[in-house]
């Protein structure tokens, strides 16, 4: 008697609006986790959402942030391949009570990659900015997971998704080895800090292109009667790596990277993120 090969039972990811597929060609078929990471029965399996939106699905029963608590965002898979919603009266994504604008001046396309939270925190929700375009970033309030801020990481332009926004490697200065980083995190009074720097991995001993500048600056300009400490400027004609200018709150942060914190009113004040080419 011929035996008959059992199929792993795996969740598809629901098909929505509001969710954007990651690598779906490879083995998480479009689930916003590892490459080779399908969703199988038991886990909690996380998704992206679409610009200026957050995942509204996660294991409810955390209250603070630790691991593997971290990790368990998304929907839940079941024993019959279905994934379901954890808090089934709420959508898949919501809107962003507050976004703040990414303004390009760059020649190509590039992409400020999310990382996934609660999720394995690789920067894998893609947040394309086209060639001298805006968009818009979700600024997490209260409302998200345990009333987490965001992290992203900015790439270079001329890189597609695929290569941007996944974890990469030290070969190409792209996802996890992007050189700048953007933090959001919207206070309970709703002022919204807004932190960029240089990623710490671009400045390791092991990284190739550690001694070099990027082909692109990032600040952040602000404007209105609640604006403090801006502006924030990263600028490769002026700056060396690992240098930035601001007024006062100039710091270094994990793994040595210098950075700099903004705060803003989203009532009263304009701000915005403007990446610019190198001159």
């Amino acid at each position: 008697m011929v035996g008959i090969e059992k199929r792993q039972v795996e969740c598809a990811l629901p098909s929505h609006p509001d969710i954007q597929a990651v690598t779906s060609h490879l083995g998480n078929h479009g689930w916003a986790m590892s490459w080779d990471k399908p969703c199988l029965p038991g886990m909690h399996c996380q998704y992206a959402c679409v610009p200026g939106k957050l995942m509204h699905q996660w294991d409810p029963t955390p209250t603070a942030y630790r691991h593997p608590e971290s990790e368990r965002g998304g929907l839940y898979c079941g024993a019959d391949g279905i994934a379901r919603k954890p808090f089934p009266d709420r959508d898949y994504c919501y809107q962003a009570r507050h976004t703040l604008l990414v303004v390009s001046h760059l020649g190509q396309k590039t992409f400020v990659c999310q990382t996934v939270l609660p999720g394995d925190e690789a920067m894998r929700i893609a947040n394309p900015v086209v060639a001298g375009g805006m968009q818009r970033l979700a600024v997490p309030g209260a409302k998200y997971w345990i009333a987490q801020g965001s992290h992203c990481y900015v790439n270079s332009g001329g890189y597609d998704v695929n290569t941007a926004c996944v974890w990469g490697s030290r070969d190409i200065p792209t996802g996890n080895w992007a050189p700048y980083t953007i933090g959001l995190e919207e206070r309970e009074d709703g002022i919204i800090f807004v932190t960029v720097g240089w990623n710490p991995v671009w400045l390791e001993t092991a990284t190739p292109f550690r001694s070099q500048v990027p082909d692109f600056g990032i600040k952040v300009a602000c404007h209105g009667p609640h604006c403090e400490n801006t502006p924030c400027t990263i600028d490769p004609a002026i700056h060396s790596v690992n240098q930035i200018s601001h007024p006062q709150n100039h710091f270094n942060g994990a793994g040595g990277g210098a950075a700099c914190v903004t705060n803003y009113s989203p009532f009263t004040d304009d701000a915005n993120v403007v990446l610019f080419p190198a001159r």
